[in-house]
């Protein structure tokens, strides 16, 4: 038989199509109980009834792939933060994947190869909220600024003020970054001399330190101005907070942040860190036990080994 022959002939019984028209995946698919499901739950569901482990072998593949080199690790993260949205799902449903589907998609070969490919090759292009919102974009964003509402001041307004400096849109070669960088600190100077206290000089350079990191995104710093403004809002910073790190919230946020920032920025917590005094070291081990707890729990693994050597660095003074 001919390709053409091949292409145009009608699909056998068992692989009609279960689906009237395109689908992308977040669509709805069906409801029980109240609780909905996507067209992704469906391949994943539908999938899963050929893995010997079922969602869990799924989701051992997929934390491999997240952990490789080889394959897009963002679309492997998305997919597996679907697989545990859907397992919640099912544990409050008290069902198997087995029971929500039906008998016809049970059987259906066309529903597994379907599902194949849009699993395992074609990617989460179109995504639910649980696949935009992974364990680490969830607590990358919170490391940013989601430990703000528990300080002293929260530096929400000073990082709103600079970031206002380089607005949101737009790109900054090597040449306007300099520039940039100059009326950057600018406003730092301009709104230091607004600050009341300490904890206000502290909230405007934590502010700071949020804002130069997404402001990396838009600059070329061939010639580090940005990570010198960093570097000097990091130093005042931990200047300032050596006497408030006992203060609810002080060293969760710094610790977070530590962890979380990948660009190179930060080169003096682990010093601040190790001359902590023993109240204030003991305060940051418990705040690191329980990050390091988390990033296990989500397989963060570079992260947690930044959390590892955050903890060595304060326990380095006390043998």
């Amino acid at each position: 038989m001919s390709d053409d022959a091949r292409a145009t002939r009608p699909p056998r019984p068992a692989e009609r199509p279960l689906e009237d028209g395109i689908r992308y995946g977040p669509e709805p698919w069906r409801e029980i109980e109240g609780v909905c499901f996507c067209h992704w739950d469906r391949w994943l569901l539908r999938l899963a009834l050929t893995e010997p482990r079922g969602l869990d072998g799924m989701a051992r593949e997929l934390r491999a792939r997240a952990a490789s080199r080889r394959v897009s690790s963002d679309g492997a993260e998305a997919m597996l933060a679907q697989v545990a949205d859907l397992r919640g799902r099912l544990a409050r449903l008290a069902r198997t994947p087995e029971e929500v589907l039906d008998a016809e998609e049970r059987a259906s070969e066309w529903l597994l190869k379907k599902a194949f490919k849009r699993v395992w090759h074609a990617g989460p292009n179109r995504r639910t909220d649980a696949m935009r919102n992974t364990p680490r974009r969830r607590l990358e964003a919170r490391a940013l600024r989601g430990n703000w509402p528990r300080l002293p001041v929260s530096p929400a307004r000073f990082e709103r003020a600079l970031r206002d400096v380089a607005g949101v849109d737009g790109y900054y070669d090597h040449r306007a970054t300099d520039l940039l960088a100059f009326l950057v600190e600018n406003r730092i100077d301009v709104l230091l001399v607004t600050a009341a206290s300490d904890l206000e000089r502290m909230a405007l350079h934590r502010g700071a330190m949020t804002a130069v990191i997404e402001m990396m995104e838009q600059v070329d710093d061939s010639f580090a101005r940005m990570s010198e403004v960093f570097r000097a809002s990091e130093r005042a910073y931990l200047d300032l907070a050596r006497a408030h790190a006992g203060l609810d919230g002080v060293l969760r946020d710094l610790l977070e942040l530590a962890v979380w920032e990948d660009l190179g920025l930060i080169c003096q917590v682990e010093a601040f860190l190790g001359a902590l005094p023993e109240e204030h070291a003991n305060l940051a081990v418990r705040e690191l036990a329980a990050i390091i707890a988390e990033l296990r729990r989500e397989r963060l693994d570079y992260q947690l080994a930044r959390a590892l050597m955050l903890r060595r660095a304060v326990l380095a003074p006390w043998g």
